[in-house]
């Protein structure tokens, strides 16, 4: 008998992305024989809050609907615990659910909670913070520091972010010590990938598997501004390990330093500066995922 269920998804979230209300949730549910709680709140902090408690209280499942940043939330609570965690995806990329090739209507997505089986699959994390899709420093680091952590999504905002990224971008020199490796690289980013997408779908590791027990190391070198937008395509359109500026390699763990403090992005969150440790966490998570 499958263990019941609670879903949680914020009332708040869907700017850019329609997401089933409370009511449609614990209908959908009903419709497909799944016996869950829908729970709906009002910040992503209430949010935690209330994650933490059920896997503190040894909660067999827990389930989020909602995008990336949703997931990552809930994976700082459910990492290393008994728990498992169900995705409901209802983002606009969905990099995490897609890399677990988890159903993205939600029928289906809830049949999957029903029915579906437990994995283990791997993290990244800088000290005590998890990563589910990638860290790093430079241009995406940078981006995210100038679009603000409190901003609303808007393609305005983007639009501005883009244009300042394209026109301050300039590289710097990076060692990077990967599994007691050094490597010294001039370099406008460096990502350390736990999965092969980032950001709004890019596809920076297109050969990361999530259950290797090793992060996939992407740098991007010395490019000159009218460069960016060529490599930009090349990354889109996954024919960018080929380029003679992007060097890739993979490590259990990863340690980058600068002469300057550059800043350093955790998935969707800037945390800190460099330096900075990357770590594989390997099999840290137990996600519910599709029967094959």
């Amino acid at each position: 008998m499958t263990a019941p269920c609670t879903i949680l998804l914020n009332d708040r979230a869907g700017a850019l992305h329609a997401t089933a209300s409370v009511e449609q949730m614990r209908e959908a549910a009903a419709g497909v024989g799944l016996d869950a709680e829908v729970v709906g709140t009002e910040s992503p902090e209430q949010m935690r809050r209330l994650i933490h408690d059920l896997v503190a209280r040894g909660a067999a499942r827990v389930a989020v609907a909602g995008g990336d940043g949703t997931v990552a939330l809930a994976v700082q609570e459910v990492a290393h615990s008994a728990t498992v965690l169900g995705i409901i995806p209802q983002g606009t990329a969905n990099n995490f659910a897609t890399a677990l090739r988890l159903p993205q209507d939600l029928p289906s997505a809830l049949r999957v909670l029903a029915d579906g089986t437990v994995r283990a699959v791997d993290l990244g994390c800088i000290g005590d913070r998890y990563f589910t899709e990638s860290a790093g420093v430079g241009l995406f680091a940078d981006a995210l520091a100038i679009y603000g952590a409190k901003a609303n999504k808007n393609l305005l905002r983007t639009f501005y972010t883009v244009l300042r990224i394209v026109f301050a971008a300039r590289a710097r020199r990076m060692r990077i010590v990967a599994d007691g490796e050094r490597y010294v690289e001039r370099a406008v980013m460096c990502e350390v990938a736990n999965t092969f997408r980032m950001a709004h779908a890019l596809p920076v590791a297109p050969g990361a598997k999530i259950t290797d027990g090793e992060l996939d190391v992407v740098v991007v070198g010395d490019l000159k501004r009218d460069e960016l937008i060529p490599y930009y395509r090349a990354f889109r359109a996954q024919t960018h390990l080929s380029l003679p500026k992007v060097h890739t390699f993979r490590a259990k763990s990863v340690h980058i330093e600068t002469r300057h403090r550059l800043n350093v992005h955790c998935d969707d969150k800037v945390i800190g500066t460099t330096p900075v440790t990357m770590l594989a966490q390997p099999r840290a998570l137990k996600v519910l995922v599709d029967r094959l």
